[in-house]
């Protein structure tokens, strides 16, 4: 949901994230034009957003907390209690002009001083969005209606970070001590009925009708209501109790037939990590032609048909395809081929193949696992899977030498440079880079639009040619299926659609 483009998050896209929204409409939904329903998969496990990787609780941020800036459903930077932006010439001060006279949720008169508090609570949080406001110094506020984000370095995903959700902004004073972990302090477009809520089951809000830009928000009230069974939310979609889930792939044939709305678009990067490209932990990794074999081992295309229902785009680069460092033209740079697998592997002084050694965790990829065994057993890689529980998943990926993925991608390109390919990813446990690779990083951290969007192709044909991943499709893991109660917009780079992209059927 996110997944949040984090690394806690995006795995927890295999969780599905539900969003009913009911809404008065001739097709006998059981709301009205006044509320809105959506349901979720889990409990928030914080108020405080400084304290969370996003996922399930993002629905709940949105609702209770204002941000400086926003995504539109094409993934977007856009205003929010920032009207405009501007960095300096050396891409380490960004300057936002913040919004004269708005009230925020709880009638506080927004202004300036509330901003670097906010931010830097988020920055020294034990959350995922810490890690997005990593470059981030300090906080200046020359006037009012001005702050200054003074970076320790350039940093291009800053401003998709902050319009993703590391720039909620909250009541000073709610910042300090733990109040925040049981008790929310609502700036945003509603606030919590703690008369009408059932903690661990239904959490009911109500409109803030000062709040600036409520006119954005429909419904006087929403209601989060925890459905955890898949199975029970797409009968309850069918059956019009509810208006809307976000589901799972699985989900669509079965919508379409019920005569559904449904919309998805591509998310998550489905595939192999090769890890140990140094060899460290299995030494025939660091030949690239034996990692070029694991690509051509593999039937990505069949997985995709297969599995995925073919929702989805079969592909050889690890971007999403509306990031600027994607490039079409990869897609194909390994089809299935085990004859060539075989040739690259004897080439490389592994004719009789050798043994890999793989985590098995069925409770995230159990339906893909027996398919890429066998498809690396015939070319004589010998897969060797040990059981590990979904709970350590982070802890695998150091473990073992080549680990599969569903891992939620970005619009903006840079972000996935950091989640996957930065020393410190968890997605890069073995910390392995290369003098190509770092300066190409360096063209997207420091260039012009331009320059970001050439490096970024650059980069991708690189490691596509140099076999660091075994991407097999980026996944239509963004899904939304709906009556007709409600309309809707998706938002692309995130499993969440925005709650501001729900409206009562026209």
């Amino acid at each position: 949901m996110k997944k949040r483009i984090l690394p806690v998050a995006a795995l927890a896209t295999a969780s599905v994230l539900v969003l009913a929204g009911c809404g008065g409409s001739a097709s006998g939904g059981s709301g009205t034009a006044d509320s809105l329903r959506l349901g979720v998969a889990a409990n928030p496990t914080t108020w405080n957003p400084a304290n969370s990787d996003g996922g399930v609780n993002t629905l709940f941020f949105q609702a209770l907390y204002d941000s400086l800036l926003r995504l539109t459903p094409a993934g977007e930077v856009a205003p929010g209690l920032a009207k405009s932006w501007s960095y300096d010439a050396n891409q380490t001060v960004l300057t936002l002009k913040l919004r004269q006279g708005a009230k925020l949720g709880d009638g506080t008169a927004f202004d300036s001083s509330l901003v670097a508090p906010s931010l830097l609570a988020t920055k020294n949080g034990s959350g995922g969005f810490a890690a997005s406001l990593a470059s981030l110094k300090s906080v200046t506020a020359p006037d009012a209606s001005t702050v200054e984000l003074h970076l320790s370095t350039p940093d291009p995903a800053l401003l998709y970070n902050l319009g993703l959700g590391a720039s909620y902004i909250l009541p000073p004073a709610a910042l300090k001590g733990s109040g925040l972990t049981t008790k929310p302090a609502p700036t945003g477009p509603y606030s919590l009925d703690t008369a009408q809520t059932v903690a661990g089951s239904k959490y009911t809000f109500t409109k803030n009708a000062q709040y600036w830009d409520a006119a954005s928000y429909p419904y006087k009230t929403l209601t989060l209501t925890v459905m955890a069974d898949d199975t029970a939310r797409l009968n309850a979609v069918q059956s019009k109790q509810v208006d809307a889930i976000n589901g799972k792939i699985t989900m669509i044939d079965a919508a379409k037939s019920a005569g559904l709305t449904t919309k998805s678009a591509p998310l998550d990067m489905q595939g192999l990590v090769i890890g140990d490209r140094a060899g460290k932990l299995v030494p025939a990794l660091k030949d690239v032609r034996v990692r070029q074999a694991i690509n051509y081992a593999i039937d990505g295309k069949g997985i995709l048909k297969s599995i995925d229902k073919g929702y989805g785009t079969a592909t050889s680069q690890i971007f999403n395809p509306n990031g600027e460092a994607y490039d079409p033209a990869l897609n194909s740079r390994y089809p299935y081929n085990p004859q060539k697998a075989k040739q690259l592997l004897a080439a490389a002084g592994y004719k009789n193949g050798f043994t890999l050694p793989m985590a098995s965790i069925s409770a995230a990829w159990g339906s893909f696992e027996p398919v890429f065994k066998e498809q690396l057993d015939a070319v004589g890689i010998k897969v060797k899977f040990t059981t590990v529980q979904a709970a350590d998943i982070i802890k695998a990926f150091s473990d073992y030498p080549v680990f599969m993925v569903t891992w939620q991608t970005a619009k903006e390109s840079y972000v996935d440079v950091l989640q996957m390919l930065s020393r410190t990813s968890l997605i890069n446990p073995q910390k392995t880079s290369d003098p190509k690779s770092e300066a190409l990083i360096e063209k997207m951290r420091t260039g012009s639009e331009q320059e970001r969007a050439t490096a970024g192709k650059q980069l991708s044909a690189y490691l596509v040619d140099q076999a660091w991943f075994d991407p097999w499709a980026t996944v239509n893991s963004s899904v939304v299926i709906a009556n007709k109660s409600v309309e809707f917009d998706l938002q692309t780079g995130n499993v969440v659609p925005s709650l501001r992209f729900f409206t009562p059927a026209s």
